[in-house]
């Protein structure tokens, strides 16, 4: 095979201004690209400084029922550290930082992102 890397990974929004000024100023990903889609939506595509995989914004359906299950893991160096400079601007919690069950010595804690996204934050 010969793939290179994921182009995007995709999540759900009701409001993408919300969305983007959620993941853009409280969790410091970049915009990559941001135009008109058609339809009053827009193509917008936010960036990890460093990673070539990007986070697309789709269109969430209005009676999608919510999941417990995380959306999204993004692999942080230290958890514990991470998740305190979230929360001092403004993330909520729904699992502290914590030891994985499922793996020694890896940590996890999970937020939800402004759309009700879960997102967890692991060690590994």
């Amino acid at each position: 095979m010969s793939y290179r890397h994921i182009k995007f990974a995709h999540l759900p929004v009701a409001d993408q201004e919300r969305a983007l000024a959620f993941w853009r100023d409280r969790l410091g990903l970049e915009v990559a690209l941001d135009q008109s889609y058609g339809g009053g939506w827009r193509w917008i595509e936010l960036s990890i400084p460093g990673a070539q995989t990007r986070l697309l914004f789709t269109e969430r359906a209005a009676d999608a029922p919510k999941s417990e299950q995380p959306s999204l893991i993004l692999v942080v160096d230290d958890v514990d550290a991470e998740a305190a400079a979230l929360k001092a601007r403004g993330v909520a919690f729904v699992e502290e930082p914590r030891a994985a069950p499922w793996s020694p010595g890896e940590r996890y804690a999970m937020f939800e992102d402004s759309e009700g996204n879960r997102v967890l934050i692991s060690s590994g």
